[in-house]
């Protein structure tokens, strides 16, 4: 699926790749300042990227589904990228549910930041597996017979 020639999976996955490095800046910054507000942020950050985050993950699988059998390396790299993301949304998913439940938003202990720092590696290799799909296997790169001519849309 491609929106104006731009497949959305590609376009939402910047935005979880921003805001959860976000999140664990605001969470720390909150916690050494004890500063209320940077808790806020943190939230909404965890928050945001995790919703945006699903919508990557099923605009992803749609994308992994139309890659060719035959094309194993590619496929492998992509269930392996998907994994790993899957994973590291479920952890993201799992601590804004928990602070979303608590009758206030609390600061982060340092275990939970060290925690953050974990899920926030698994999201650099995931990622990195991503880029991998485009730059080596080139999945979701247009065929020079789909490349849309100057000032053409279909």
């Amino acid at each position: 699926m491609k929106l104006d020639y731009h497949p959305p999976h590609l376009i939402l996955i910047h935005f979880p790749a921003a805001l959860f490095p976000m999140d664990l800046v605001c969470s720390a910054i909150a916690l050494y300042r004890q500063d209320q507000s940077f808790n806020y942020a943190a939230f909404y950050a965890l928050g945001g990227g995790v919703l945006v985050g699903w919508l990557a993950v099923m605009f992803g699988f749609v994308d992994l589904s139309r890659i060719p059998a035959e094309r194993k390396a590619a496929l492998n790299t992509g269930l392996i990228h998907g994994s790993i993301n899957t994973v590291m949304l479920i952890g993201y998913s799992v601590l804004f549910f928990l602070q979303w439940r608590s009758p206030e938003i609390t600061y982060a202990t340092v275990p939970l930041l060290l925690l953050k720092g974990v899920l926030l590696l698994l999201l650099i290799v995931g990622n990195y597996l991503g880029a991998q799909l485009l730059l080596k296997h080139k999945i979701g790169i247009l065929n020079h017979s789909e490349t849309p001519q100057p000032g053409k849309h279909a």
